[in-house]
């Protein structure tokens, strides 16, 4: 017979905290969010948070004047982890929806620093403060939770309620990046398209104020296009598409059928970020263009407050830059679009992640996410449906004129001319119209090339993007693993695992960059006619192939003229010589006999009269195999994985901005040298 022990106890481990810690906080920003929700669920209308300190030494203040806490909010609330009474989601005084939830969140934050100071004042208890210190050391060098006593102090003091929570020594210090990343969390958190919240969180620093003025500065009536769509509780939605000027282009009570979502608003401006459609408006290219920068994308509040990382630079959520890629007429982008989803859910069917970082990804926020990209879909087919009825007008409209123009032509030379020279100049009229046509079905075999082009770069993209996914995922879990196995195991650890796991997260970076290579490419906005630099350009795509360079082992190096060097063009044109250039070297160090070591890139630019002239050098094996005037026929190449259209359309976009381009065997590096020349702008 077994002896029977009662009283015995599961017991929580110290260490628990400091994995929830490390797990729940990514980044620092995400930890001070936690507690500035704190804040909006004690009813604060004020919400300051200071950013103290020197590198390895930074403290964090925030501060609040909400309805505070006495002795037993502390204890049955502040202090349990798991389980929180907001989650009954009550509605507060001020009519709020808590957001905090297990209280979680609260512990990642407070685990940041070495200590964390509570203090708060009770609205029910005026002229009471209560104090409670956390002193992680004591809970590292403890076993259990309960090892550790917490003491509550009590004082007189003449402040009003609130509550002030001080994060000291915080281990990984505030960058200016997290600072940025964390004052545009502030400024987007209390929905800005809306000012009947009453809660607007501040953050003391320079970077903070900067990016204030930007979001303030809204430029909502300059969007070309405003989708407005609504969810009702009968999981119906409607859609429509307003004007600049307001007026209603196109309505739909029917959607899509039924979608099992809590009811939703979403609202999306569209922006067209040309100077001829800004000549109309307010603001300017360039101020819309800095505003979209800082608030773009498309913002997910629920109960009123945002939730990362929906909006995030970066996180295209509904995937539009992706739709965009697949079919880039009339689609809108992050860069040029501002919108917000609006879920007020008081019956908690959509749940948010452990993490805070989303929600779990249950059937109802699919349906929201399905509601929200067929109101995007639905927007994109009216925009080109209306597109295509203007490109037929006008292709029926210039045939008309062309049999005009004809007409009067053969009627003038019929009237005006002598009879004599009729006939000479009809037949020259003649072989001018037989030309026309020749160049006409030339335009069209390229048309056809062309678009068999458009379709394997929209097709990578896709591809291009859903890579993004597993290497962001390799990325963080490697970075967990080194975290942890550094902590658990030491310097053995350190010593044989870290360089494998540096490979991996490099792998993965490099992985992430080739992936958005074509979405870079492919915007639609590059291919605006203006005023473009050359130098800024070329900077660019030398940062975009940067991972490729490395990975080859190519160094590159630039000489570039002092005096700007701008022409007129599109951005895109001028990529698609110097990538497809690029490109054309770096492959050039793989073929059989190259050199491994010492690989160089020289690109440098000078001006020659009217034109700018860009040349760039490899100490490759130089251009063999091949007659130097065939390498810019389509489909001609010597690289086994080539594909033999790089340089035609080098060629062709050379052509398309006034230029020319021109090729040598063996330059002065020894390998290939490429000369492309245009002509300067204005």
């Amino acid at each position: 017979m077994l002896d029977k022990m009662s009283g015995l106890h599961m017991k929580v481990s110290t260490g628990i905290l400091a994995r929830l810690g490390e797990e729940l906080t990514p980044d620092p920003d995400q930890g001070i969010m936690e507690l500035v929700r704190n804040a909006y669920d004690a009813d604060a209308t004020e919400c300051r948070i200071e950013i103290l300190g020197e590198q390895g030494k930074t403290s964090v203040i925030i501060s609040d004047n909400g309805v505070g806490m006495d002795v037993s909010g502390i204890d049955l609330g502040w202090l349990v982890l798991g389980k929180s009474k907001k989650a009954e989601h009550r509605l507060t005084p001020k009519g709020r929806v808590a957001v905090g939830d297990k209280g979680l969140g609260r512990l990642a934050a407070l685990r940041m620093g070495k200590e964390a100071l509570l203090v708060t004042r009770p609205a029910n208890q005026p002229g009471t403060q209560y104090e409670i210190m956390l002193d992680w050391p004591k809970f590292d060098a403890a076993d259990f939770l309960e090892d550790v006593d917490l003491d509550i102090q009590s004082s007189k003091t003449t402040k009003g309620p609130g509550t002030e929570i001080f994060v000291t020594e915080i281990g990984n210090s505030l960058s200016r990046k997290d600072i940025e990343r964390l004052a545009r969390h502030i400024l987007l958190m209390a929905d800005p398209f809306d000012d009947s919240l009453g809660f607007r969180p501040t953050l003391i620093a320079p970077a903070f104020t900067d990016l204030e003025k930007k979001v303030q500065n809204a430029y909502f009536d300059d969007a070309e296009y405003h989708l407005v769509a609504s969810l009702n509780d009968k999981f119906l939605a409607s859609a429509s598409v307003l004007d600049w000027k307001g007026n209603i282009v196109w309505h739909t009570d029917n959607l899509g059928g039924e979608y099992k979502a809590p009811p939703t608003s979403f609202d999306l401006w569209v922006f067209l970020l040309r100077a001829k459609t800004f000549s109309t408006r307010n603001a300017t290219v360039s101020e819309a263009r800095e505003w979209l920068k800082v608030v773009g994308g498309v913002h997910l509040y629920h109960r009123q407050l945002r939730v990362r990382p929906y909006g995030d630079a970066g996180h295209d959520w509904l995937e539009m830059n992706l739709s965009r890629a697949k079919s880039p007429e009339e689609r809108p982008s992050t860069n040029t679009s501002i919108g917000r989803i609006v879920v007020k859910d008081l019956d908690s069917v959509l749940m948010q992640k452990t993490d805070r970082m989303g929600f779990v990804e249950n059937e109802a926020f699919h349906e929201l996410k399905r509601f929200a990209k067929d109101s995007l879909d639905w927007m994109a087919r009216m925009r080109l449906k209306d597109a295509e009825t203007r490109r037929e007008t006008d292709k029926q409209n210039a045939n008309k004129e062309v049999t005009k123009g004809k007409d009067r032509i053969t009627e003038f030379i019929d009237k005006e001319v002598a009879s004599d020279k009729q006939e000479v100049l009809k037949q020259a009229f003649e072989q001018f119209e037989k030309a026309l046509e020749r160049q006409t079905k030339t335009l069209r075999e390229d048309l056809q090339l062309y678009r068999s082009l458009a379709t394997a770069g929209t097709t990578s993209a896709v591809f291009a993007h859903e890579a993004t996914k597993p290497a962001t995922q390799i990325e963080k879990l490697s970075s967990l693993i080194r975290r942890r196995g550094t902590k658990e195991f030491g310097e053995p650890f350190v010593r044989i695992l870290s360089p494998p796991l540096e490979l991996i997260s490099k792998s993965a970076q490099s992985l992430r960059s080739f992936a958005s290579l074509p979405l870079f490419l492919l915007k639609r906005e590059k291919r605006r006619a203006e005023i473009v630099d050359i130098h800024k350009i070329l900077s660019d795509i030398l940062t975009l192939f940067g991972t490729f360079l490395s990975d080859s082992k190519v160094v590159i190096e630039t000489d570039f003229v002092d005096e700007t060097a701008k022409i007129r063009g599109s951005v895109a044109l001028a990529e698609a010589i110097f990538a497809n250039i690029i490109t054309n070297a770096i492959n050039a160090f793989k073929v059989n006999g190259a050199r491994v070591r010492g690989r160089k890139i020289l690109i440098t630019t000078s001006k020659s009269g009217p034109r700018l002239v860009v040349r760039f050098l490899d100490n490759g094996l130089g251009i063999r195999d091949i007659d130097i005037a065939e390498i810019w026929l389509p489909g001609r190449t010597t690289f086994s994985d080539g594909t033999g259209f790089g340089l035609t359309i080098v060629r062709d976009a050379a052509q398309d901005l006034g230029g020319k381009v021109h090729a040598i065997a063996c330059g002065e590096l020894g390998g290939a040298e490429f000369i492309v020349e245009f002509p300067l702008g204005e």
